[in-house]
């Protein structure tokens, strides 16, 4: 499975407007390759709780972009962010899973992810969950089908 991850954008929050324009600022440095400054931006804002902020620190620990490279720590805010309900993060996830990047590899919680993302409107995740398909097991099947039945009975969608 050939992924091209690091030219998705993580839109910008619709929340306060305080947290959008810092977020925004963020981003604007991000798309002009600052990204120690795109990481001073977000931060704050993913302690806060911000799940975009949250989202985009993972992205800037996954491909090693104003951070070091740290798949735990990629996990670590991928997840904050894929538990409040952030697409991309959701999606990330199951990249995370699929590859074995801060976590063991697990097919079942990688598909889980990626189906997750998609139901929450994050299309580009629809080819990430069809590709794992067909290397899964009948355990992993299972896995996959009590993890995103769980999720979506505990947790509210917020694409």
């Amino acid at each position: 499975m050939a992924l091209s991850l690091l030219a998705l954008p993580i839109v910008a929050p619709a929340s306060t407007s305080a947290w959008a324009q810092d977020f925004t600022t963020g981003l604007h440095a991000y798309e002009a390759g600052e990204y120690a400054t795109a990481f001073g931006n977000w931060w704050p804002l993913a302690l806060k709780g911000n799940a975009k902020a949250q989202a985009s620190l993972g992205l800037l620990y996954y491909s090693g972009k104003g951070a070091p490279r740290d798949y735990a720590k990629a996990l670590l805010w991928f997840s904050r962010a894929a538990e409040a309900g952030q697409p991309t993060a959701q999606f990330f996830m199951g990249v995370l899973h699929y590859y074995g990047k801060g976590v063991p590899k697990n097919l079942g919680l990688a598909h889980a992810w990626c189906d997750i993302a998609v139901t929450n409107g994050y299309m580009d995740s629809l080819f990430c969950r069809d590709a794992i398909e067909p290397e899964m097991s009948e355990a992993d099947k299972k896995v996959s089908e009590k993890f995103t039945t769980q999720f979506n009975l505990t947790h509210d969608f917020k694409n």
